[in-house]
C-alpha cells in the first residue's frame, strides 16, 4: 500500500504516513467530518486554546518561549491564535456598524473635529482593521527588542511574541466590549481610550515575564519603552493619513476644524452671493 499524497511505501499497520503524516485511511466526506477537519487545521480547539489563553495570562513566557524554542504541541500556534482574535474583532466590528454606529460618536466628543474627517478615519477603521491588527504589531515588536531584550530574540521571535501578546489582549477584552456596545455604546470610545492604557499595562507584564528584569531597571526600560511605542504609533497614524491624503481617500479640508471649515463655507458663499 502506498500513501495517496507522497507515495511512500505503508505497511498495512501504519495509520499515518511516517513521511507526510497524511491519514493512511479516509472516511467519506461528511458535514461534521468537515468542521472537525477544520478544527483540527486551522484552530486546533480540541487541547490547546484554553491552555494558551489562560498560559498567557499566567505564564505568558511558557507560552512564547515554548513556541520559539520548539515547543508546539502543547499551544496553538500563533496564527490560529491570531485568526481567532481577529474573528472576534470582527464580530465586534459588524455589530457596532449593523447596530451601534448611530449611537457612537466617532468624534470623541472633540468638538473642533471635522465630522467628515471622523466619519472616514472610522471606516478605515472598520474596513481595514485586520491590516491594522498586522500594523500595530512592529509598534510594540521593535522597541521591546532594542530596549527590552535580555532574553535575546531576534526581531521575527519577538513579533512571534506579539502576535500571541496583542491577540491575547484582543480576546479578553471582547467579551467586555461587546456588554459595553449592548448596554451603553455611546460610553465605548471612552472604553476604547482606557483600553489602550490597559494594553501597555498587559504587554508590560509580559515583557517583564520574558526578560525578569529586577524592578528599577525595568522601571526605567518601560517608561523609555512607552515613549519610543507611543511614538511609532503615532508615526504610523500620521503615515496612514499622509498615504490616505495622497491617494486621493483625504481632503485637505478634511484635517480642518469645524469652525475654520465653517468660516471658509461662509466666506465663499457670500463671495458668490
Amino acid at each position: 500500500m502506498n500513501c495517496k499524497n507522497c507515495q511512500t511505501v505503508l505497511r498495512l499497520e501504519f495509520r499515518f504516513c511516517p513521511t507526510c503524516g497524511a491519514k493512511t485511511e479516509v472516511q467519506r466526506i461528511t458535514f461534521p467530518a468537515l468542521l472537525r477537519d477544520f478544527i483540527d487545521r486551522f484552530l486546533d480547539l480540541d487541547n490547546s486554546v484554553v491552555r494558551t489563553f489562560t498560559g498567557m495570562i499566567l505564564r505568558p513566557e511558557a507560552v512564547i518561549g515554548g513556541y520559539i524554542t520548539g515547543l508546539r504541541k502543547r499551544y496553538l500556534n500563533p496564527v490560529s491564535f491570531l485568526g481567532i482574535a481577529l474573528t472576534l474583532s470582527g464580530i465586534l466590528i459588524f455589530v457596532m456598524q449593523k447596530l451601534y454606529a448611530g449611537e457612537i460618536d466617532f468624534t470623541g466628543g472633540a468638538e473642533n473635529l471635522n465630522p467628515e474627517f471622523a466619519r472616514k478615519w472610522s471606516n478605515i477603521a472598520f474596513d481595514f482593521n485586520a491590516v491594522l491588527f498586522l500594523l500595530y504589531l512592529p509598534v510594540f515588536a521593535l522597541p521591546a527588542y532594542l530596549l527590552m531584550n535580555k532574553v535575546r530574540y531576534n526581531l521575527a521571535e519577538y513579533f512571534v511574541a506579539f502576535v500571541y501578546t496583542v491577540s491575547e489582549y484582543s480576546i479578553l477584552s471582547f467579551p467586555f466590549s461587546l456588554a459595553l456596545l449592548i448596554y451603553d455604546a455611546e460610553s465605548y470610545l471612552d472604553f476604547s481610550r482606557y483600553s489602550l492604557a490597559l494594553i501597555f499595562v498587559y504587554v508590560l507584564w509580559v515583557l517583564w515575564r520574558l526578560n525578569r528584569y529586577s524592578f528599577l531597571p525595568f522601571l526605567g526600560r518601560s517608561l523609555v519603552y512607552s515613549a519610543f511605542t507611543i511614538f511609532l504609533f503615532f508615526g504610523l497614524i500620521i503615515g496612514l493619513m499622509v498615504l490616505l491624503l495622497l491617494t486621493g481617500y483625504f481632503e485637505l479640508t478634511d484635517f480642518q476644524p469645524v469652525e475654520t471649515a465653517q468660516a471658509i463655507s461662509s466666506s465663499a458663499m457670500n463671495w458668490a452671493s
